[in-house]
Order: C-alpha cells, then sequence, then structure tokens
C-alpha cells in the first residue's frame, strides 16, 4: 500500500530545489507543479515495481492528482492485478 504522503515524497525527489515553493498534498495535480508527462509515467511505474502490481492502462492515464493516484494503486492491490 502507498499512502499519499509517500506520493508526495516521490514528486518532491522529481521537483528537486524546486519541491519548497510547492504545499504538496493528495489534491497537488501533477501538472500544477511543472511535471512533465515523463516525470509522471516514472513515478507511476516506479509506484507499481515498489508494490509488484500493475495498473489498468486506462487508468493510470486518467490520474491527475496525488489522490487519483494512491486510490488506483489502493484499486489495484484490491483486486490482486499483480505483475
Amino acid at each position: 500500500m502507498i499512502t499519499t504522503e509517500e506520493v508526495c515524497s516521490r514528486i518532491a525527489k522529481k521537483l528537486g530545489s524546486k519541491a519548497d515553493s510547492y504545499d504538496l498534498n493528495a489534491d497537488t495535480a501533477f501538472e500544477s507543479v511543472g511535471l512533465s508527462s515523463l516525470q509522471i509515467a516514472d513515478i507511476v511505474y516506479t509506484i507499481e515495481d515498489d508494490l509488484k502490481i500493475e495498473f489498468d492502462e486506462s487508468k493510470a492515464a486518467s490520474v491527475r492528482t496525488v489522490a487519483d493516484l494512491v486510490k488506483l494503486a489502493e484499486e489495484s492491490e484490491k483486486g490482486g492485478a499483480a505483475a
């Protein structure tokens, strides 16, 4: 299981020194903090690998906020969509 805080931590790592400019929380939209689609995909794929789950591609493509990603991870774990 992944938490909002863990996702925010991953975003902060991607943002580097710019992370201090943002209040990262469950409502944070990835694009609002300047993450590129490649950086977002990297976060999503890393979470899949870490949790040993596989996201439904169509659902993963619609992830826009930290809360969306946490919810998708929870659904994928419960659904038993193991990689």
